[in-house]
């Protein structure tokens, strides 16, 4: 059954409907010229004999005489056949004057002609054939005297010309016929990897994503090949985001069953039997503290969401980073001098940015509390500040534990804590450098960071200026 919907019966539709259109204007050109090319021929005839007969026509006072002149006796004016130049010669007031010798003989009547001083060519149809006409005036300088009618059927012209058309319509079905069939095979061929890719690619699902489409054939069109490829992108970047799915899934009932697990001993314990009160409040603050630290992943996970999604909007206007920067400062100062480190600030005061600022202030926060976290007694951190072409480079270096090469690249993944992180804030939740990538990216910048273990790390962010 033919699918009319498919793409291949479309692409034949129309292959096949422009083809015969083009088929059809061709022919049709080829016809009329032919048809033209005949009846010139046909007309210089007539037109040449009908000069002959006026120039052996003699008038004299007014009266047309007709010679007794070989011009009017040739065979073609004597026999009755498919040759036949019929002739008639008419007076000033349309009265037969002479006719050929055949044209008496033929069982037809040739209208006689509306008046004596026309010129030209005229067709007619007489029991089914058609007959050309040539008529040209007899003058002399004192006027016009008579009329001379050439005439000759069409004959062979007519039967080529039937032929002609019984050949075109022939040709037309033949190439209906071979353009369809022919152009299904073309089709076909072309189509016959789209079906195989859209076959292969329903087989693949959430449980074989790492399957790829691969057609074993040779001179793929490149349109193909591009499709092939940019659907296994596509594979690559769902199977990507499966396992982002899968692992952020597991981090996160990892990281919350920790506090929960500790919530339910604790109640256990203190069901067991009767303890005084300040046990209760003992149990009550550790289950307030892993509340809250339950909330604070629950809170993280929905801000990171709502930033990858694209439903926190950015609320640009103009930010002075100096001024921007020192506010981050003072909201750790006492952090910092808890520890006694030392927070060295450097930048160009009039430097002014069209970004968020509320964004930008929570992604420098978390940088710089980091860096005060990581970093031991009697540290420093440097925040320095800089436009360097199109882009406000902002660096923030500590001189804290510093990150092992091996887990750098994973410093922004979610949940992802090193060891000397474990080690320096147990109670952390791993979501800082993951919200705070995000929130940078949202401005169109970018973050990068150099560590060294035991020497400190630095965080560069970029801003487009």
């Amino acid at each position: 059954m033919i699918n009319y919907k498919s793409l291949k019966f479309k692409i034949v539709f129309w292959y096949s409907i422009v083809f015969i259109l083009a088929f059809i204007l061709i022919e049709i050109g080829i016809y009329l010229y032919l048809d033209r090319s005949l009846h010139r021929e046909i007309d210089i005839t007539l037109r040449e004999e009908a000069f002959e007969f006026v120039k052996n026509v003699k008038v004299k006072s007014g009266v047309i005489f007709i010679p007794d002149s070989v011009e009017f006796n040739e065979p073609e004016h004597v026999y009755l056949n498919d040759a036949s130049v019929f002739f008639r010669v008419f007076d000033g007031d349309l009265n037969l004057v002479a006719s050929s010798k055949n044209l008496k003989e033929a069982n037809f009547l040739i209208p006689r002609p509306e008046k004596p001083d026309i010129e030209g060519v005229r067709e007619i149809e007489i029991d089914g054939r058609r007959l050309r006409i040539f008529y040209l005036p007899i003058r002399t300088p004192e006027g016009t005297y008579g009329l001379v009618e050439m005439s000759k059927f069409e004959g062979i012209v007519q039967v080529a010309m039937g032929l002609l058309r019984i050949s075109v319509v022939l040709a037309l079905l033949l190439a209906v016929v071979i353009v369809s069939y022919g152009g299904g095979l073309i089709v076909s061929k072309f189509i016959n990897p789209l079906e195989q890719i859209i076959e292969k690619a329903d087989k693949i699902n959430a449980e074989n994503l790492v399957e790829r489409i691969v057609i074993h054939k040779n001179n793929l069109p490149d349109e193909i090949v591009k499709l092939i490829n940019s659907l296994n992108r596509l594979l690559e970047r769902l199977e990507k985001s499966f396992k982002q799915i899968a692992q952020f899934t597991y981090d996160v009932s990892h990281e919350l069953l920790t506090p929960l697990t500790v919530i339910k001993d604790e109640i256990e314990i203190s069901l067991m039997k009767r303890r005084k009160a300040k046990d209760y409040i003992q149990t009550l603050n550790v289950i307030h503290k892993q509340v809250n630290r339950s909330i604070d992943i629950v809170k993280s996970m929905l801000y990171l969401a709502k930033v990858e999604s694209g439903v926190i909007s950015v609320n640009l206007c103009d930010v002075n980073v100096a001024e921007l920067i020192r506010e981050v400062i003072l909201t750790l100062n006492h952090k910092a001098r808890r520890k006694s480190i030392k927070i060295r600030f450097d930048c160009n005061s009039v430097l002014i940015l069209r970004t968020d600022e509320n964004l930008l202030f929570e992604s420098l926060r978390n940088i710089i509390d980091n860096a005060i976290e990581y970093t031991g007694k009697g540290g420093i951190v440097e925040i320095k500040c800089e436009k360097a072409g199109e882009w406000l480079k902002i660096s923030i270096s500590d001189t804290g534990v510093g990150i092992g090469a091996d887990e750098l690249p994973h410093i922004f993944d979610r949940f992802y804590r090193g060891r000397s992180a474990l080690e320096l804030n147990p109670t952390g939740t791993g979501l800082g450098l993951a919200l705070t990538k995000s929130m940078i990216e949202l401005l169109k910048g970018r973050i990068d960071v150099v560590s060294q273990l035991g020497k400190g790390t630095t965080f560069t962010v970029q801003i487009p200026a």
